[in-house]
């Protein structure tokens, strides 16, 4: 097994590894962990299915998980990080998340956003829409779905215009698109 494991040396660098990170984690990380090692000894992984998004405040690190907690640390406090590149096969996810073909219309749209996809198979699949700032606003269980072709209706007549984020997920794959409210 494998693990790549980085320093974390002065917000700088740390904000380069973010670009790393939301990639892994856009992308969809099979099941890996991120390892956080504290420089008082302790340790805490968090599994990156889990994770959002990392935002920075200064020197403050932001740790969003999908359930709506966040965690902070002093990038100080932090000795490194770790995870286990070897599992990670970036062309199936690619192949997995071109196969969704995850389509958003209207976009601009007043009141009804159509979200058209395709499973590969049969998954229990979820529509998620979010403001810019990470807070969720609606949640849609879609149930379990047959392999092929769906169609799905959310409603944004309540929402105020502007700019969100529409997140279709599947126990194996997520896809983000970003939807303007009229």
């Amino acid at each position: 097994m494998t693990h790549n494991i980085y320093h974390l040396k002065g917000t700088v660098f740390i904000k380069r590894v973010v670009v790393l990170l939301l990639f892994i984690i856009s992308k969809n990380s099979f099941g890996q962990s991120i390892h956080f090692h504290y420089t008082d000894g302790a340790n805490t992984s968090y599994n990156l299915v889990d994770v959002r998004k990392i935002t920075f405040d200064a020197d403050v690190m932001n740790l969003h998980l999908l359930d709506g907690s966040v965690y902070a640390w002093n990038v100080s406090t932090i000795g490194y990080y770790q995870y286990d590149a070897s599992s990670l096969n970036l062309q199936q996810v690619l192949n997995d998340m071109n196969a969704l073909a995850v389509m958003v219309f209207p976009n601009p749209t007043n009141s009804i956003l159509n979200v058209q996809f395709n499973l590969p198979a049969s998954e229990e699949t979820f529509l998620r829409l979010y403001d810019m700032k990470g807070q969720l606003f609606t949640e849609k269980n879609l149930g379990v779905l047959s392999p092929g072709s769906h169609l799905a209706e959310l409603l944004l007549e309540n929402l105020a215009q502007g700019t969100y984020v529409i997140q279709l997920l599947t126990q194996h794959n997520s896809v983000t698109k970003q939807v303007f409210k009229q």
